[in-house]
């Protein structure tokens, strides 16, 4: 029997979890078998409430950053600064000599380029609007 494609607009777990754990395991085989390694870092205040963080995973001797935020009233203080330099240090403890991000927001260029990363790459209009840059790092 054909195999059969559907489609929904729907939230589906089931196909969710299929797709990541198979893209997943597949890049997993393709760098032999070396597992991702996630790290967290959070900024709290003085109640103990998360107001800011970085996240993302150590690949060989790539780190990639996927997420930094810090709460609106508590930006231009230097958090992102250090909360960068806080996942570079964690980074370095686990070989690594590369970091990588990209981003949508070009406000974030100067916090990123102070930080002593240098864009690599540019796709002008990636979304109406949107130019996706890519960041590098040497480490």
């Amino acid at each position: 029997m054909k195999p059969v494609i559907e489609s929904t607009e729907f939230k589906n777990e089931e196909i969710e979890k299929y797709l990541s754990n198979s893209i997943l395991a597949y890049g997993i085989e393709q760098i032999n078998n070396d597992e991702p390694i996630k790290l967290f870092c959070s900024l709290k205040n003085h109640k103990g409430n998360i107001i800011g963080g970085v996240m993302g995973y150590k690949t060989l001797n790539l780190f990639f950053i996927t997420h930094l935020h810090v709460e609106k009233e508590h930006r231009n203080h230097g958090y992102a600064k250090n909360l960068l330099k806080e996942i570079e240090d964690k980074a370095k403890l686990l070989g690594c000599n590369i970091l990588r991000l990209n981003t949508l927001n070009k406000q974030t260029s100067s916090l990123y380029k102070n930080a002593g990363f240098e864009v690599t790459n540019t796709i002008p209009n990636y979304m109406t609007g949107f130019d996706l840059m890519y960041y590098h790092k040497n480490i």
